[in-house]
């Protein structure tokens, strides 16, 4: 149960929160309108009940002093989780409890035939970190991953250039090439077959306008500009720019076209030949500036005792083929999904991917078809930083 706590609001004095910010916004499907939360700088009552019974903070800091392995956790803004109660409960424990970043995916306009695997209110990406900046004062956002074709590039340059200005250098962009057919032809994108080369291209437009000052001109085959000023430029001189994707094109774009590589839980020797190829790659292009290897997992659970493995069922569902892209999860030679077991072998697991040459992990502790309360979440949040993290200090 959600815990209820009883607090001095704001405007109307003494007030009892409900047991699950959830149950009394959302049915089974869609969106509906919330009351809005205390615009306070302080922990609102939510986040005082939610952080009850978690480690500090401090204390967390303290165990991971040392550590050399950055830990995101990807927080879900879809469906169930679609409600902003619930995303800052999750935000703000990820604060208190030491995680280097927060991450959010994108859809913008999802088509019906669709919604059984993508949820129909799905909150977006950018709005999300950028609000979650607001709430927080240390945690880094970015996105898992953005689909570049859905959004004129100067217009995410500048929202993010300003977005990095006023959060203090918090942010971080992963970029993808999307893969839902229909998304792209509602938003009227280039033809869904070029997306890969779109991404490419928008990419460099993204460096042109961040790694530019004065006037800027651009010759594309989906873009052109001339003479165009698009400042203020991002905070952070290189801005994290990552590319996602498991391929080899996806590799190829972050090697030339970006700072960092986020793909979808490949296995640890995939990814350890997808690094390898990626420095060859940057090494024969004269490139020598700082790049980042990260890991976006599969399904995250950590199992204290037997009874934890009950809620791991998959739902199944039928999809359309457009979500064959998805990678198989990758598993131990005991046949473990990686990152789904007890604290030692979740620290196993962070050991074998740091071992693959991976530096940075976003972790998936809800999938569709593994939902799981956000009071779960959270508490899959807190066993992570007490009984994993710690064990991986100096990794």
């Amino acid at each position: 149960m959600w815990p209820r706590c009883t607090a001095a609001s704001p405007t109307s004095g003494t007030r009892t929160w409900p047991s699950d910010p959830l149950s009394r916004r959302h049915g089974a499907e869609g969106c509906r309108a919330v009351e809005p939360l205390p615009a306070t700088r302080r922990r609102s009552p939510t986040r005082r009940c939610v952080m009850a019974c978690s480690v500090s903070r401090c204390a967390v800091s303290h165990r991971l002093r040392g550590s050399t392995m950055r830990f995101g956790v990807s927080i879900p803004a879809d469906g169930r989780f679609a409600d902003p109660a619930a995303i800052r409960a999750v935000v703000e424990a990820a604060e208190d409890l030491g995680y280097d970043s927060a991450w959010f995916s994108d859809h913008i306009a999802v088509p019906a035939y669709a919604t059984e695997g993508t949820s129909p209110c799905w909150y977006d990406a950018l709005a999300c970190c950028l609000v979650g900046a607001g709430w927080t004062r240390r945690l880094r956002f970015g996105t898992d991953v953005l689909v570049l074709p859905y959004r004129h590039p100067l217009v995410v340059a500048k929202l993010v250039a300003t977005a990095d200005q006023l959060s203090g250098g918090r942010l971080t962009i992963g970029a993808g090439v999307g893969y839902i057919r229909g998304e792209f032809e509602a938003l009227g994108t280039p033809a869904y077959e070029q997306r890969g080369a779109v991404t490419t291209e928008y990419l460099d437009v993204l460096r042109t306008a961040w790694e530019s000052s004065g006037s800027l001109s651009f010759q594309g085959n989906y873009l052109q500009f001339t003479d165009v000023h698009l400042e203020p430029n991002p905070r952070q001189r290189p801005f994290p720019l990552w590319a996602g994707g498991n391929g080899a094109a996806a590799r190829r774009r972050a090697a030339l076209h970006a700072n960092g590589w986020h793909p979808l839980f490949p296995s640890p020797s995939r990814y350890k030949d997808g690094r390898e190829e990626i420095l060859r790659l940057r090494a024969a292009a004269g490139l020598s500036d700082t790049f980042t290897f990260s890991l976006s997992t599969a399904l995250a659970r950590i199992r204290l005792s037997d009874r934890d493995g009950e809620r791991a069922a998959s739902v199944r569902r039928d999809l359309p083929d457009e979500y064959d892209y998805r990678p198989d999860v990758p598993t131990t030679e005991t046949g473990r999904p990686y990152f789904v077991g007890t604290p030692d072998e979740l620290a196993s697991d962070v050991r074998t991917y740091a071992s693959a040459g991976v530096d940075h992990v976003v972790l998936r502790f809800w999938t569709p078809a593994q939902p799981i309360p956000v009071t779960e979440f959270v508490s899959q949040m807190e066993r992570w930083m007490r009984h994993v993290a710690p064990t991986t200090r100096g990794t």
